[in-house]
């Protein structure tokens, strides 16, 4: 059964396998979050994906990690115009 976010936690409490529910051929995280902000518009990518502009720009600022749903809503928001990001940006 595929993993989605009504079943999630029950997989993950009973062990089962839950990595389907998240891109792992996509890599997004704060510090690669903050880099892209040098190039992108991130209030922009913020309301596309549903998220509240201050939170993702204080967490940009403060280093604070991103949650698993912030990061597959702003990855569905990039991969809405086709964009991606992989690697450490180095």
């Amino acid at each position: 059964m595929k993993t989605n976010s009504k079943n999630l936690k029950d997989k993950f409490n009973n062990g089962d396998d839950v990595l389907d529910y998240f891109e792992t051929d996509v890599i997004l995280n704060i510090e690669r979050l903050s880099q892209l902000s040098k190039i992108i518009n991130i209030s922009a990518l913020a309301r596309k994906a549903g998220l509240k502009v201050q939170t993702l720009q204080g967490k940009i600022r403060r280093k604070t990690p991103l949650s698993g749903n912030e990061i597959k809503a702003l990855i569905a928001a990039l991969k809405q115009y086709h964009l991606t990001t992989v690697g450490s940006g180095h």
